[in-house]
């Protein structure tokens, strides 16, 4: 298999020769001491991972994160590597274009997971990336090509309110953001536990962004922006949205839309447990109503009458409803 070509920016040469030394065998490192170095370095050569200290002699590699991921290289990941923990730096390196973000202070053992656990997760996410340009036709005979207007958002908002299968959430929000050309991670937490999590292009969540959104969850409010990315949140719906126009009328426009888009998801997650949990109760009746007829069935039947008289008071989401209005 072709090893990974990866640049390693680190002024420690301890810290550096171990991470040379767990990685030689998945990748080829080229190692730089400073800034300087680096930005020769990538005048030279094409590399597929950035592994960057966060402090180092002649600047902190913020900018330079940046810098090399403006504009966004898909082929490309960028990975810090710092002794800082704060979420402030996280959020910092996770708007300057970082994937991950591993913590200096960590046993060997566990740093070699990590390093093998992150060229694994190029390896997928280059062969995503391969695939989803091979039916790049596809995809866009199956998205939106123009502008999206009112009637666009709404079709969307009630394509996902018709929607039993959560999975298909993620080709939905995929057609919205290309039309504006965002990037996106989402997440839902069901009542039951269960977790999905979305991203372009069907890439897989990286263990970054599981950590963001865990932080910001508990420690921000329902709309929180950072740099051009935007976090939203609702009782059972996430979404980070990336490259938000800097103009203060788009970004605004956007955030109202999202936060719409974010509720309507919530709600229909709401829904789509309520049917669930009215099946259940469906096939108890008939169950039962088969061999008895007594207090246990009518208790069920009330469970299911209570049930439904829930759902007609949420709200009117239905394709009957044309007063939804977004601007």
């Amino acid at each position: 298999m072709k090893k990974f070509k990866v640049l390693l920016v680190e002024d420690n040469p301890i810290y550096a020769q171990l991470v040379q030394l767990l990685g030689k065998d998945k990748a080829d490192f080229i190692w730089c001491t400073n800034l300087r170095e680096a930005e020769i370095a990538l005048k030279e050569h094409q590399f597929d991972i950035y592994l960057l200290d966060l402090y180092l002699p002649d600047g902190d590699s913020i900018e330079f994160c940046r810098l090399i991921n403006t504009p966004k290289k898909d082929e490309t990941i960028t990975v810090f590597l710092s002794g800082e923990t704060e979420l402030e730096w996280r959020l910092r390196a996770f708007e300057a274009g970082a994937e991950n973000y591993i913590p200096k202070d960590i046993p060997q053992q566990l740093l070699k997971l990590k390093l093998d656990s992150l060229l694994d997760y190029q390896a997928k996410r280059l062969r995503a990336l391969k695939h989803a340009k091979k039916d790049s036709q596809l995809q866009t005979d199956r998205t939106f090509r123009t502008q999206l207007d009112n009637n666009a958002l709404i079709h969307f908002y009630r394509q996902c309110l018709n929607l039993n299968d959560i999975s298909k959430f993620s080709g939905f929000l995929a057609s919205l953001m290309e039309s504006w050309e965002l990037d996106y991670v989402a997440r839902l937490k069901l009542t039951d536990g269960t977790e999905y999590h979305f991203k372009n292009n069907d890439e897989a969540i990286c263990e970054m962004e599981l950590e963001l959104f865990d932080e910001l969850e508990v420690n921000t409010a329902n709309v929180q922006s950072f740099g051009q990315s935007t976090f939203f949140k609702y009782q059972q719906a996430e979404l980070i949205v990336k490259n938000m126009p800097t103009d203060s009328y788009s970004k605004g426009s956007l955030i109202d839309i999202f936060h719409y888009v974010v509720e309507a998801i919530d709600i229909r997650l709401n829904e789509i447990a309520k049917l669930h949990h009215m099946d259940t109760i469906i096939s108890e009746i008939k169950e039962h109503t088969n061999t008895h007829q007594d207090d246990k069935s009518m208790a069920l039947l009330n469970e299911l009458v209570d049930d439904l008289a829930a759902i007609t008071k949420d709200k009117d989401l239905s394709d009957d409803n044309d007063d939804l209005v977004f601007f």
